[in-house]
């Protein structure tokens, strides 16, 4: 059960730090286009800021992760797909 959560958890964290470049996308809607020097500030900016919430989220990405595995302990086949595949 450990390791399906710790497995759990890298895959949900690594969603949530994924989705930095959503906001690395809209800096770019917002200046129309950015030069190599904007990118790095940008890209750097957030990837810093995602890591700083995922931090401070810790507490509530246990909580959801939790929450996954017991919808997921009913489903079998899912939970092994989504394990081994992620």
């Amino acid at each position: 059960m450990r390791d399906e959560k710790e497995r759990l958890f890298f895959i949900v964290k690594s969603w949530l730090l994924g989705h930095s470049a959503w906001i690395f996308l809209n800096f770019v809607l917002i200046l129309g286009t950015i030069n190599f020097v904007q990118s790095i500030i940008i890209g750097a900016s957030t990837y810093i800021f995602s890591l700083a919430i995922l931090r401070f989220c810790d507490n509530q990405i246990n909580f959801v992760v939790r929450r996954i595995l017991k919808f997921l302990n009913r489903h079998k086949k899912t939970k092994e797909f989504i394990l081994k595949h992620f």
